[in-house]
């Protein structure tokens, strides 16, 4: 008797479980440029798609203008903001010539507000010139095997020889996060950055949109260009499993973040069947404007 009602019991909480199968079809993500899912521990890629294919990195370059800075740069230096930096397209800081901002405290700006201002100052007082850091971004790159990927300048704005893959951007995701206070910087939602005339505090905040709406995402980088569409690495990690997943080239913000959710998703499935049941209970916040196309 005591068996049966056993029995009785597990089956009737299996009847509320849902279908899990489908974590195990291939699914396709509408994305121009390639797309890959990695995990991050063990680098096992779990989904790619074109993801040797050469694209456009946009402000995805900042990722790796960012982790020169915080390894090789003084973190207490004041960066002085040249003309050639402050005359930079958007999306910027808006700083005026002149302007001092601490290297630490423009790599934050840099990561969150994605600013192109911030990026080629930061080359410029490393290097000289922006030139001559893209030089030591190509070193860098190929010390970490990424073999089919070219840097001409800092922050990611169009040049016909800047591009880079889904596979060695994650590659450079990988990298980044495993660095701690990079890591600290891209998930952060909001900075707090003083002004050009020191008077007074502002807010920035972080052009990752998925930060605060997908419960798992706590990192890393958009990007946004005409040519290169809307890109975006990402970072998530359910209990002790951490994902990193490219999405390159989506014709809108809103489809970016919808792959990418899809794609993290589909590898959180994969390694846990009962991965849905944390998903879908979870509070999401509104994604901001969709014709918001700053990177």
């Amino acid at each position: 008797m005591r068996k049966g009602i056993t029995i009785f019991f597990i089956l009737s909480i299996l009847m509320f479980i849902p279908n899990f199968t489908d974590a195990s079809d291939e699914i396709t993500i509408d994305c121009l440029g390639g797309a890959i899912l990695v995990e991050y521990k063990t680098s096992n890629v779990i989904y790619q798609q074109n993801a040797d294919t050469k694209w456009p990195p946009a402000s995805l370059t900042k990722i790796m203008t960012a982790i020169i800075a915080l390894e090789e740069g003084n973190l207490n230096d004041d960066v002085v903001f040249s003309v050639n930096a402050v005359k930079q397209e958007k999306s910027n800081l808006g700083l005026n010539e002149g302007v001092r901002v601490p290297l630490y405290k423009l790599i934050e700006a840099m990561l969150v507000k994605s600013g192109n201002d911030a990026a080629v100052a930061i080359a410029e007082h490393i290097d000289g010139t922006e030139e001559k850091f893209a030089e030591r971004m190509n070193k860098k790159a190929k010390n970490l095997g990424m073999f089919n990927t070219n840097f001409t300048n800092a922050s990611g704005l169009p040049d016909d020889d800047q591009y880079s893959t889904a596979r060695d951007l994650a590659n450079l995701a990988i990298y980044a996060m495993r660095q701690n206070e990079f890591s600290r910087i891209v998930c952060q939602r909001e900075l707090e950055f003083i002004n050009e005339d020191a008077t007074e505090n502002r807010t920035l905040y972080s052009t990752n949109k998925l930060l605060g709406h997908h419960p798992l995402v706590d990192g890393i980088k958009t990007g946004f260009t005409n040519k290169a569409h809307h890109c975006l690495a990402a970072s998530a990690a359910f209990r002790d499993y951490r994902l990193i997943s490219v999405v390159l080239g989506t014709k809108r913000k809103q489809m970016l973040l919808d792959e990418t959710e899809e794609l993290l998703d589909y590898g959180f499935e994969l390694h846990d069947p009962l991965y849905p049941l944390y998903r879908d209970y979870q509070l999401e916040s509104p994604i901001a404007d969709e014709n918001d196309n700053s990177d």
